[in-house]
């Protein structure tokens, strides 16, 4: 299997695609995600067999990362600051039960904590929680995960661990359901709505409001090619006399990955629509390109990003860049170097960090 097949097979199984092929972020969580077909390397994992009290044909995992970081980043004013900080350290649960010879149900837990902090209940949110079933019909999932706009269009571009590229607006990660094909001979889909009830949204909007999403696209040994479209419609905003309001506004892209040796690209183009009276304009677009080099146990990554407003006269064009370098000192241990630049007045959020992730 290829590394733009492994990236592909792993983010329909669960959330994340691969550590070299995006973003590091959630680097464990994209290894259990693998680990559902098959074990995990470093997860913690018990079953009925083994004589843990739990259901028979189920499969329980625990993992984790450790992540401190170093950063140091300047301020709406132009002025720099350094501090310890944490990159959303991570606890997670995972498990699978076989229901029958066709059909497995699935689950994951992930909780967020910061190593650097000692106050309060040491958590600090939940990063996803879903249940579903999978089988030869695919995979249907329901609860809080990453939106499928969001892996096939944004995914092929993200590629750092803090210093990331600016996203298009898309969904929110709660209230879904998701439904995920299978592959058809490089083919596949993948669709979710996210439903708002009628106490959850704006004060002055009494009704339920479902938003919906869709992508897809094809896979080939060494390059993929993908189209997605979210209309946003259970997203609320502010519209141009200060009042909460749902969205309702499109977001449609497209990406591409392309891999040869031990190097691969992605690039993305997609086009936001604003609220009336943003002063934005009508529309803003994202066009981005990033690459990745590995080397042994090291890789080299970059990404670069132009945001172009449709409207100028507030919102200026910005130019986005990302450079950084991750090495795999040893198993569970990696240690990574980013910088960022983002074009904006007195250079406000630019940013050089170094960091560390231990899973377990």
């Amino acid at each position: 299997m290829t590394d733009i097949q492994s990236w592909i097979t792993i983010n329909l199984a669960l959330r994340k695609p691969k550590e070299h092929t995006m973003t590091r972020k959630h680097l464990l969580t994209a290894a259990v995600a693998a680990s559902l077909a098959a074990s995990s390397a470093q997860a913690v994992e018990f079953s009925a067999d083994e004589g843990l009290s739990i259901a028979e044909n189920t499969t329980f995992e625990l993992y984790g990362t450790v992540e401190p970081k170093v950063i140091s980043e300047k301020n709406g004013n132009g002025d720099s600051s350094t501090e310890l900080a944490d990159e959303d350290s991570t606890l997670g649960f995972a498990f699978e039960t076989r229901l029958s010879d066709s059909v497995t149900g699935y689950g994951q837990l992930e909780l967020e904590y910061e190593s650097d902090d000692g106050g309060g209940s040491g958590f600090d949110g939940q990063d996803s929680a879903f249940l579903g079933i999978k089988g030869d019909f695919g995979k249907i999932q329901a609860g809080n995960f990453d939106g499928v706009y969001e892996d096939l269009i944004i995914d092929a571009t993200e590629v750092a661990e803090d210093a990331e590229i600016s996203d298009e607006a898309v969904a929110s990660e709660d209230n879904q359901i998701a439904y995920y094909s299978p592959d058809w001979n490089g083919f596949s889909f993948r669709t979710q709505a996210r439903i708002q009830g009628r106490d959850e949204g704006p004060a002055n909007e009494d009704s339920n409001e479902v938003g919906l999403s869709v992508a897809g696209g094809y896979t080939g040994d060494n390059f993929g090619l993908y189209a997605g479209y979210d209309d946003r419609g259970a997203e609320t905003g502010t519209d141009s006399g200060g009042n909460t309001v749902y969205v309702g506004e499109n977001t449609y892209g497209v990406s591409g990955i392309f891999g040869v040796g031990q190097f691969e690209m992605g690039a993305k183009y997609s086009i936001q629509e604003n609220l009336d009276g943003d002063p934005a304009g009508d529309e803003t677009t994202f066009t981005a390109l990033r690459g990745t080099f590995t080397q042994g146990r090291t890789e080299f990554y970059g990404a670069a990003q132009r945001v172009s407003p449709d409207d100028e006269t507030t919102v200026k064009e910005r130019d986005e860049f990302t450079l950084g370098v991750s090495h795999k000192l040893y198993e569970p241990l990696s240690l990574w170097a980013e910088a960022g630049w983002y074009d904006k007045e007195n250079d406000a959020d630019d940013n050089v960090m170094v960091g560390a992730i231990y899973s377990f």
